[in-house]
């Protein structure tokens, strides 16, 4: 027996085929013994064309997903877009992102023929003039089929191209497990696909030919006489079985243990003639490198053509190596190809995927029996039998099963399947934190469809599975899109499952908080100064996350060895209790929670690049970029909360007024401007009795204020004895630079702290003296154009003066906090904080969300591809016929995107000024498809390559007759620029000279010089 360590397990499936479009309805199908056939003919009926097999979702593509412009979608071979598709299917099948990780994942896979390039592309002149011969040849040669899915997936591994006509993808296959156990990748695609580029796509029955009189196609059953053509596509995904662990052997769903390819040689009557001695040699091949004899084998997927050399031939192998032994036990033999017809070079692989079902459901499908049919032909041993019904796969029965594929040409491959073990069983996953659910597609409307789709799934199928593994597969095992949604959820596994699917129903329904991620966010972070609600912040949470706890109490060991108050019971303290409006303790307890959660952000993989703080939140900053030690940080904090509490009484008062405005009211007055923190809302500060005056000059003008509560007038000149002592303490230090990857804003200018502001003792007694320019600052910060704002506190105050700065603004950055807005029941705090670290991954943050990799990787709902239609309607000429079966591949497209496009007679438009921008826009247009382009649209955005581009330019001069070079666009990448650099050539051309060298040319003078 084989062992199935050193094997390669088939960890993913998609496929599509006439009647399905994923394995699960295949397998459903194939287990009724359904025919997806049209079968138009009845018995009797002679003449005329008959129907072939076709799938669904040929036409349409989501050009958008993967990166390309609609007339490039429109342009490529549906072919090469239908496999693009199934290869993201069956890698999201696997639960693999090769984005995530470092293996390396190879593509090996065949093709159909490149009808649609003939019958359909080249027949529209003007698309090919635009979009050049090469960029054309690059969707439908088949010499890039493999490698643009590794361009578009980024895929790193191996890619090649297998064309050996019918067996073409079992042979990939084979391809993909050598490349896989000689370690060339570490995953591997392999698959196959053929398209013929019609609705409904028809052939002719002929004399001795291998298509079917009837439409059916009768595999191993007298009087049949041939196989029935049809569209399908089919892609497995490989792993070596070494390298699995305990959850991914979970995902696993049967073992390739041994494979062969040979080719029939020349002992065989022509070149498309099969031979019985080069199929069983090919077999016997198999068998040898599966280490396994033809008696462990209990079911055999064979060829099945139902033509009738063909099973004769087949038949005649099968019995020589697997039933030459009458007392071996049964083996079953089957054929898909009378359920779906024969998909040509997809046909290996669609038989591998229906034998993989097969052995991982544990029953034997049948081949379907048909109106018409004969009885079964002579099977050649006493082993065969051809199940007409779906039978339970027993003991009786041989565990292993084999696949044949034998192509046109005599191209062999037979791969030898054992079914996966079964995993003990594990503890069910649990969510013990607050988990998050995270989701992302490339448009808004593909996530409500995903959305709508995982709603749907956790009702039915996926009701028992654990939320943890579904959480866990939607972060690791999902590649990460553009458009992004993410929601916390409570630790309650009930409660947890109930809001995911609200939240889900929501976000489908048109709700829902959804981001467009940016592919490097720059993150703010706001750190707050005295007058925040401190009770309780940060405790619940440092209760789920023990490195926040540590850190809070290791800072508030430096704290306590700088003198400082004791915090140790902070997080217990009563919201009225009177140590919450000490400044001798408030500002140090911001320090120790500002410091601890930018060390949380940092542990999740977040680092700011801007921060702002206010009064000692900007000491906080600065201790955090280096400025200062976390010990001198924390014995700064202490002595300037000493030195500031100890200042005379005082009283602050928030006037909604301006600074020039507030001052004016101030006049005579011993106040000082304390802090601009909006343009209508300035905080004065002086004396008791002083403030009270103002206060009343205010409402006698009807301008409101608000008494702050405080007992002392910071930021104002009754801080100047603290300012003067701060300087001296600070002195004892050595001030360092700040780290160069920070921007810290001056509470003093609102401007970048400098090196030198930072290093200067003198700088930070000002700051503690002086106006907080908290308007300026937040000006400064969102004139930077961060992606983030982050406050690092609970509650709305820096916040909203964000959001307020960034609507005057017209920017519109993700702002939120940290540790949301009040805690009002237990377990709040963690579900605000995962809440916020979501809100960071929806903008794009590459942070930790702290989801643990599933136990399991959950099949979920696959991907929702975009139904749009990218076709180029094909030229109305004679029928146009493909040497495969006379598939009839031109005339039948009802609706295109993109028509035909006759040339115009005469002279080209005339170079005038409004002329040169109707036709260059006209030739972006047909260049890129889609809507009417705006003159913003730029080439390289929309999707333009560097083929484009030339292309472009020599269409372009051709059309203007002139000499525009490929700089010329690169430095005028917009439709706008690029049409007034056009004309603005145009404009200093000579067009006399022009014709005069063109009437030369004509007349045969040629140019001066030429021969």
């Amino acid at each position: 027996m084989t062992d199935v360590d050193n094997t390669v397990a088939v960890v993913g499936l998609a496929l599509r085929v006439p009647g399905a479009a994923d394995p699960e309805t295949f397998w459903s199908g194939l287990a009724d013994g359904r025919v997806s056939l049209p079968a138009a003919r009845s018995a009797g009926e002679t003449g005329g064309p008959l129907q072939a097999g076709q799938i669904d979702r040929f036409a349409e593509f989501d050009a958008e997903l993967f990166g390309m412009s609609r007339a490039q979608a429109a342009v490529t071979d549906p072919q090469h877009r239908v496999l693009t598709e199934l290869v993201w299917q069956a890698l999201e099948d696997a639960g693999i992102d090769p984005g995530a990780g470092t293996d390396r994942v190879g593509v090996f896979a065949g093709c159909g023929p490149d009808a649609y390039l003939h019958a359909n592309v080249l027949g529209d002149e003007q698309l090919v003039r635009v979009q050049g011969q090469e960029q054309i040849q690059l969707g439908n040669s088949r010499d890039f089929l493999a490698t643009a899915v590794s361009y578009r997936l980024g895929l790193t591994g191996p890619s090649m191209t297998v064309q050996t006509a019918c067996s073409t993808s079992l042979v990939a296959v084979h391809q993909a497990v050598r490349s896989l156990l000689t370690y060339e990748c570490d995953i591997a695609v392999a698959g196959g696909v053929t398209i013929h580029p019609v609705e409904q796509p028809t052939y002719e029955f002929t004399e001795g030919g291998i298509v079917s009189p009837d439409g059916r196609c009768r595999a191993f059953t007298e009087g049949s006489l041939g196989t029935v053509p049809a569209s399908g596509a089919g892609v497995v995904v490989l792993r070596r079985a070494a390298d699995l662990d305990e959850h991914g052997a979970s995902g696993v769903r049967a073992h390739i243990v041994g494979s062969a390819v040979n080719n029939d040689g020349a002992d065989r009557m022509s070149l498309v003639s099969p031979s019985p001695r080069g199929q069983a040699d090919v077999i016997r091949e198999a068998l040898e490198s599966a280490g396994l004899s033809a008696a462990d084998v209990g079911y055999i997927e064979t060829h099945g053509t139902g033509t009738v050399l063909g099973d004769q031939i087949e038949l005649a192998a099968l019995a020589e190596v697997y039933g030459t032994e009458y007392g071996q036990a049964p083996c079953a033999l089957g054929a898909v190809k009378p359920n779906i017809g024969h998909c040509d070079t997809a046909a290996g692989v669609v038989g591998l995927i229906k034998t993989v079902l097969a052995v991982r459901e544990r029953t034997v499908p049948p081949t379907p029996a048909q109106p018409g049919d004969g009885p079964d032909v002579a099977l050649g041993s006493p082993r065969f039998f051809i199940p007409r019904k779906a039978e339970p796969w027993g003991d009786e029965l041989p565990q292993y099963a084999a696949v044949s594929s034998f192509g046109l040409g005599g191209t062999n491959a037979h791969v030898i399947v054992a079914p996966a073990r079964t995993p003990q069983p594990e503890e069910p996953s649990v969510v013990r934190n607050p988990g998050t659910a995270v989701l992302s597609a490339a448009t808004d409307n593909a996530l409500r469809d995903k959305a709508r789709s995982l709603a749907h799934w956790l009702q039915g199928p996926g009701t028992d599975t654990p939320l943890a593994d579904i959480l866990g597969t939607l972060k690791h095992n999902r590649r990460p899109l553009d458009r992004r949604w993410a929601a916390a959820l409570p630790a309650d596994e009930t409660a947890a499952r109930e809001r995911l699917r609200d939240e889900l129903t929501t976000l489908a329904e048109g709700g829902g908080r959804t981001q467009g991620a940016v592919a490097q966010p720059t993150v703010a972070a706001l750190l707050p100064g005295q007058g925040v609600s401190l009770a309780g912040v940060g405790t619940s949470y440092a209760a789920v996350d023990d490195a926040f706890r540590a850190d809070v109490g290791t800072l508030t060991a430096e704290v306590a060895a700088a003198g400082g108050p004791d915090l140790s019971t902070f997080g217990e303290w009563a919201a009225d209790d009177p140590r919450l409006t000490d400044t001798a303790v408030v500002q140090p307890a911001l320090f120790v929670l500002g410091t601890a959660a930018l060390r949380l952000l940092e542990r999740r993989g977040i680092r700011p690049g801007l921060l702002l703080g206010h009064s000692v939140g900007e000491l906080t900053a600065a201790a955090y970029a280096g400025v200062l030690t976390a010990g001198e940080a924390a014995a700064a904090v202490v002595e300037r909360g000493r030195l500031m509490a100890g200042a005379p009484q005082g009283a602050m008062t928030a006037v909604r007024a301006d600074e020039s405005t507030a001052l004016g009211l101030a006049d005579g007055l011993p106040v000082d401007v304390c802090g601009l923190n909006a343009p209508d809302n300035t905080v004065l500060g002086g004396a008791p009795d002083a403030v009270s005056e103002l206060e009343h000059r205010c409402r006698d003008r009807g301008i409101a204020v608000t008494r702050l509560a405080t007992s002392r007038a910071f930021h104002s000149r009754t801080m100047t004895e603290a300012a003067d002592e701060f300087a001296r303490f600070l002195g004892q230090f050595t001030l360092r630079t700040p780290s160069q990857d920070l921007t810290i804003l001056s509470n003093l200018t609102g401007a970048p702290l400098t090196a030198e502001q930072a290093t200067d003792p003198g700088y930070w007694a000002r700051q503690l003296r002086s106006t907080v320019r908290l308007d300026d600052a937040l000006r400064s910060l969102l004139n930077a154009r961060p992606d983030v704002v982050l406050g690092l506190h609970r509650g709305k105050t820096m916040t909203n003066l964000a959001r307020q700065e960034a609507r005057r603004q017209g920017n519109s950055p993700l702002i939120t906090d940290l540790f949301g807005v009040k805690e009002a029941e237990e377990g709040a705090e963690p579900l605000a904080v995962q809440d916020a670290l979501a809100q960071l991954w929806t903008a794009g943050c590459p942070l930790d969300l702290g989801i643990p990799h599933p136990g399991r990787t959950v099949r979920l709902p696959p991907y929702p591809f975009a139904d749009t239609r990218h076709w180029v309607d094909a030229v109305r000429t004679p029928e146009r016929r493909t040497s495969a079966g006379n598939v009839q591949t031109a005339g039948n497209v009802q609706e295109g995107v993109i028509e035909p496009q006759p040339q115009a007679e005469g002279e080209p438009e005339a170079a005038t000024e409004d002329g040169t921008v109707a036709v260059i826009a006209s030739l972006w247009q047909s260049a890129f498809g889609g809507g009417p382009l705006r003159p913003e649209d730029n080439f390289f955005s929309l999707g333009g390559t560097s083929l484009q581009a030339a292309q472009l330019i020599t269409v372009v001069n051709n059309e203007l007759l002139l000499n525009m070079r490929l700089q010329d666009l690169y430095e005028n990448s917009s439709l706008g620029d690029f049409a007034a650099r056009a004309d603005a050539l145009v404009a200093e051309r000579d067009d006399d000279e022009l014709l005069r060298l063109l009437d030369e040319i004509e007349n045969g003078g040629g140019l001066e010089g030429e021969s």
